[in-house]
């Protein structure tokens, strides 16, 4: 494929593609809106502790706002080997309009990349719709929008994170694998290469969906020593020598300087408390004992890791599984929940939040049903059980090993687009209007209950702490 036909819009194209830009700039510039008066600031000030202290959008962290305001590796260098780099050009162009204006423009630059990926995940994901399963433009077109009214594929099309960029990427490669299968095409190790490391550089375990992808395709040729060196092998080295290199120059010379900051700190607060007399000494005592209890609080929520250190300190034992299910992979995901409306678990949002209303459960058992059907009548197809892979080892790293379960909500665009992927089948083989009618309703009540929550909070002034 040529890459600049790849990202051409089509002429069948142009009046959804019209519609869906007005509705993702209109959404961002809302945020921009909420928020301009508290980021937009005259000077560069200490703008880490305004964007951590105000930008509680569910467990979404600010850091592509820090990186663009004040550039560093503000990314966990293992988990996004690439991101702090991709942000970097962003961060020179901040620069010079801060010269310039005297003001710090990052919700206006950050909000282009995400306009442009959002964009193109709707046209890409329409694209696997209309060519790869074949359905008619109209099918083809409502279920693109079915899947833009969930409630954290709504919302990633302004939050400033990493997330959308990682769902451009992966329905690209989707699609590129699609076209491959359906034309008898092979998945050269180039492109493979290529998109293992820009995709795992974003997000490292989204590159193994790459690999699963280049398997789907090239079936046994996949195992060849000359592709699996050059396509799977050398990409991962890089990327992995990319990360050490990040680590060593950037992360740990700072880490080593925070613990010796922190053994300074913690001898004179020995010295200072030595010196204090009994009633300041049990005020003091009080005050970390305040502190402590909000620790165990947070810890309580984040659950029992496998292990304190690595990688598996970021796994989940102990969290519900069966509640995460039903209210947040396919609850809150898909429809928000009114009350703690986007509030951040760590701060004040229970882990598990109830609908109010049973139709929302309805809704959300309306939804699986139609994603169970559709995976029976496309169950002979090799690029569904590649959507289908991906999305398993999502489940994988989230429900089995529990990696970020108590917020799996903000993961959405990583997978949620297999839902209506697998819908498609259906709509492939069953005609009829009461399908078709089913899935319109759905779409029309997703995009009212979860855009009226959305634009409700975004045209809400924020109260400023400052």
């Amino acid at each position: 494929m040529k890459p600049f036909k790849l990202f051409k819009i089509k002429r069948e194209e142009r009046l959804q593609a019209v519609i869906a830009l007005a509705v993702i700039v209109v959404l961002n510039g809302l945020f921009i809106y909420r928020m301009h008066d508290l980021f937009m600031q005259e000077g560069f000030g200490p703008y880490w502790k305004v964007f951590e202290r105000e930008l509680h959008l569910s467990g979404y962290d600010p850091l592509t706002y820090l990186g663009v305001t004040d550039w560093d590796v503000v990314y966990q260098v293992y988990r996004h080997p690439l991101l702090s780099f991709l942000i970097w050009p962003f961060w020179l162009i901040n620069e010079g309009l801060g010269w310039l204006l005297g003001v710090n423009c990052v919700q206006y630059l950050v909000a282009l990349p995400l306009i442009v990926c959002s964009f193109y995940s709707y046209i890409f994901l329409y694209r696997i719709h209309r060519e790869v399963v074949g359905l008619v433009k109209w099918d083809a077109a409502l279920l693109t929008a079915f899947h833009f009214s969930f409630a954290y594929i709504l919302m990633s099309v302004f939050v400033p994170d990493h997330f959308t960029l990682s769902m451009f990427l992966l329905l690209i490669t989707l699609y590129i694998s699609g076209v491959c299968i359906q034309k008898g095409r092979e998945f050269k190790w180039w492109q493979s290469a290529i998109m293992f490391y820009i995709t795992a550089g974003v997000t490292l375990s989204n590159g193994i969906k790459v690999f699963m992808s280049g398997f789907f395709v090239n079936l046994k040729d996949f195992f060849r020593p000359k592709y699996l060196l050059l396509a799977v092998i050398l990409p991962t080295a890089l990327l992995w020598g990319t990360a050490v290199w990040e680590y060593k120059t950037f992360v740990l010379p700072k880490e080593k300087a925070r613990a010796a900051l922190k053994v300074r700190q913690a001898k004179a607060e020995e010295e200072k408390v030595a010196k204090m007399a009994d009633a300041e000494r049990a005020q003091y005592e009080a005050r970390k004992a305040r502190r402590q209890v909000i620790l165990n609080r947070q810890a309580a929520k984040t659950g029992k890791p496998m292990e304190d250190e690595g990688f598996l300190k970021w796994t989940d034992i102990s969290t519900s599984r069966w509640e995460t299910i039903y209210e947040n992979l396919f609850g809150e995901s898909l429809q928000f929940h009114k009350e703690y409306f986007l509030e951040d678990v760590l701060v004040r949002r229970p882990v598990f939040v109830p609908y109010q209303w049973r139709l929302c459960y309805a809704v959300e058992g309306c939804i699986l049903l139609l994603f169970v059907a559709g995976i029976w009548f496309g169950r002979k197809s090799r690029f569904l059980w590649l959507c289908l892979s991906c999305m398993a080892f999502d489940m994988f790293l989230h429900i089995i090993l529990g990696f970020g379960i108590n917020e799996i909500y903000i993961m959405t665009p990583h997978w949620a687009f297999v839902l209506p992927i697998a819908t498609a089948f259906l709509f492939a083989n069953v005609r009829g209007w009461w399908l078709r009618g089913i899935v319109l309703l759905l779409t029309l009540y997703l995009l009212g209950y979860n855009g009226y929550l959305l634009t409700d909070f975004l045209l809400t002034p924020i109260k400023t702490t400052l």
